[in-house]
């Protein structure tokens, strides 16, 4: 039985049925790690001014995780424009049933203030929200893996935190 909220996706095609992919899946992880271990290494180096850099490449990893999980399931987001990331970011929080709801919650936060970094006028980013989201995006990324690992019986992803 599909969850009622998932059903709404559906229904309002926000998200689309998508083959399984274990390779697709491996590659959005693989780059989400990318993005993780650089924004992690460049923790070190706050006050430099490049904080909004490092966060951007947190939630960056944070989507593409968003967008793990959905495929893991079987679904892909159907807009690639405007509310994009909002529709992953929800519909992964949906098929994970209500686990790392805390983090979900931070990350349509973070969403809002990533999207007036890129657009429009710039606000600060402290060094406990850096640190939080460095948090959130870990238990997301080690959370996206689960499903995998179960489904390849495969080594296939080496993430190391």
């Amino acid at each position: 039985m599909i969850l009622p909220e998932l059903q709404a996706l559906l229904n309002n095609n926000s998200i689309e049925p998508f083959p399984l992919d274990l390779k697709a899946v491996e590659i959005k992880i693989s780059k989400a790690d990318r993005l993780y271990n650089f924004a992690n290494k460049n923790l070190s180096g706050l006050g430099t001014g490049d904080e909004d850099i490092v966060y951007n490449n947190i939630y960056d990893s944070i989507r593409l995780g968003c967008e793990a999980v959905l495929l893991i399931n079987g679904y892909r987001a159907k807009t690639s424009g405007e509310g994009h990331h909002y529709i992953v970011i929800n519909s992964a929080a949906v098929l994970l049933n209500g686990q790392l709801s805390n983090e979900f919650q931070r990350f349509q936060q973070m969403r809002k203030k990533r999207n007036r970094i890129e657009y429009g006028d710039f606000i600060g980013i402290s060094e406990t929200e850096l640190k939080q989201a460095q948090a959130d995006a870990k238990a997301l990324l080690i959370k996206a893996r689960e499903p995998q690992s179960i489904l390849s019986r495969q080594d296939i992803l080496k993430f190391k935190i």
